[in-house]
């Protein structure tokens, strides 16, 4: 899971365990008391409103500092089940308590004995262990599932060999749960017998051959497992080369080269990283923009269903071929997804690309031309008017693509990048319009074409989406920069 992803999970299961916990106590306060839980704050708001209020918001606060104090909102990638049923089970008696003192409080005028909410408080404990429980169990279920499916999957790439190195190597493969998915290791050569024996992941090449590594492989975190003291610059160059991709780099090196069996055992309670680079995006804002995009899309799929189904018509009637063009983009993480957009060239187009290649009319590793004798007529209509990519919004809704992101490029284009700064445009998802698509389009070169790219990721929130949005109508009809 994405650090932004996690850090807004995490905060609505925050909220969700509080209302949790609410629940939990309100059940128990009706099968003990045989009473109606909320009539029993209506009479008392009616008396003390404010009094109730306040011990209200302080018992969530209280309740709140108690689950983070158990470890509640932790990473627990690396955590057996058996630790977390205790740290829940104490957690729901900490909880228990505070809910008794809540109760003693608010009900001082109601006829309850201290017995009667004692027992409360008990069910109260044992209740909200058993949801508590019961929730981590099912989220435990449906991360296996969607990790299994290859969902939620974090690629990464271990610098380093040493019996650290393989320590978090054996714990990844042993815990498939956690979401990690080992690519291999880097280092000049195997420096530990036993990380070569173990056989967890293959050496993919030396230092020298990181550049290349970095191009070719969909890589979400590359995990440091070097001595930072002694390998200082080579970690710097490596997180500069990093930074350029969009890579987050994590460091479970020592300070100093210690003893290897100290260092081992440190991963035995859990991974602990030191961040050297992330550009993690705002969580709330990340989470509204995928909400946006799968609602927006859904919407318009809908609205335009009508002018879906005359375009497809016409298509079929004005040439030989598929409905839809179909082709492997490179997407979020360097990961190929197949992108869906109308066909406006004649069928089997790209077979006929070598004979038309020497015309591209534009520098840089994309191919453009104004007068592609490959476009049908319809198709110079469709591209002009932008209307080819309508289905795009199908890619939206699956989550391969975005209303607003860097636009999804060919591999043959990926390929003929010269330099890894442009590469940073796949650290966020492509999107069917962008800051390009409204200041030129095709009119523009490719340097100022990636340049716009780094300002959108650098500068990017929920108000610059928007924008680009409501601006993408008028560059729609004005047709400036389309072929």
């Amino acid at each position: 899971m994405t650090p932004s992803n996690r850090k807004i999970f995490v905060e609505l299961v925050e909220l969700g365990d509080i209302c949790l916990l609410f629940g939990s106590l309100a059940v128990a306060y009706v099968l003990t008391s045989g009473h109606r839980f909320f009539g029993l704050l209506d009479s008392l708001e009616t008396h003390h409103p404010i009094q109730v209020f306040s011990a209200t918001l302080v018992l969530a606060v209280v309740w709140h500092g108690i689950l983070r104090s158990n470890r509640f909102y932790r990473s627990r990638r690396v955590d057996g089940f058996l630790k977390e049923v205790i740290e829940v089970c104490l957690a729901s008696f900490l909880c228990a308590l505070a809910g008794f003192c809540w109760l003693w409080l608010i009900s001082s005028h109601a006829k309850h004995s201290a017995a009667d909410l004692g027992l409360i408080s008990v069910d109260f404990g044992v209740i909200s262990s058993l949801v508590f429980l019961s929730t981590r169990v099912l989220g435990r279920a449906f991360a296996r599932i969607f990790r299994a499916k290859g969902y939620n999957l974090r690629h990464v790439l271990i610098i380093g060999t040493n019996e650290r190195a393989n320590g978090f190597a054996q714990d990844v493969a042993l815990h498939p749960e956690w979401g990690y998915d080992l690519l291999g290791f880097v280092d000049d050569h195997w420096w530990s017998e036993e990380t070569e024996a173990s056989n967890p992941g293959e050496l993919l090449g030396g230092m020298d051959a990181i550049p290349s590594l970095l191009r070719a492989l969909p890589i979400d975190e590359v995990i440091v497992a070097l001595p930072l003291a002694s390998y200082y610059q080579q970690i710097a160059e490596i997180v500069a080369l990093c930074r350029d991709h969009g890579i987050a780099v994590r460091s479970i090196g020592t300070f100093f080269d210690q003893e290897q069996t100290k260092r081992t055992a440190y991963l035995r309670g859990g991974v602990g990283t030191i961040t050297l680079h992330d550009e993690s995006w705002n969580a709330w804002g990340f989470m509204i923009k995928r909400v946006t995009d799968a609602v927006v899309s859904a919407l318009l799929l809908i609205a335009l269903a009508p002018v879906f189904l005359v375009i497809s018509a016409l298509i079929r009637l004005t040439s030989k071929g598929p409905v839809f063009f179909r082709q492997t983009r490179i997407g979020f993480g360097k990961r190929p997804f197949e992108i869906l957009k109308f066909r406006t060239m004649v069928q089997d187009a790209e077979k006929l690309m070598a004979q038309v290649e020497h015309l591209n009319e534009t520098q840089g590793p994309t191919f453009k031309l104004k007068n592609d004798p490959r476009i049908t007529p319809l198709g110079k209509f469709l591209r002009k008017s932008s209307l080819d990519e309508i289905p795009q919004l199908i890619n939206v809704l699956l989550g391969d693509m975005s209303l607003v992101g860097p636009r999804p490029l060919p591999v043959r284009d990926y390929e003929g990048f010269e330099h890894d700064w442009h590469r940073r445009r796949f650290s966020v998802k492509p999107g069917i319009t962008c800051l390009w698509q409204i200041m030129g389009r095709s009119s523009i070169t490719f340097d100022e074409w990636m340049a716009l790219d780094m300002r959108y990721i650098d500068q990017w929130s929920v108000w610059l989406d928007i924008k680009i949005l409501f601006q993408t109508i008028p560059a729609v009809f004005r047709g400036s920069g389309a072929v």
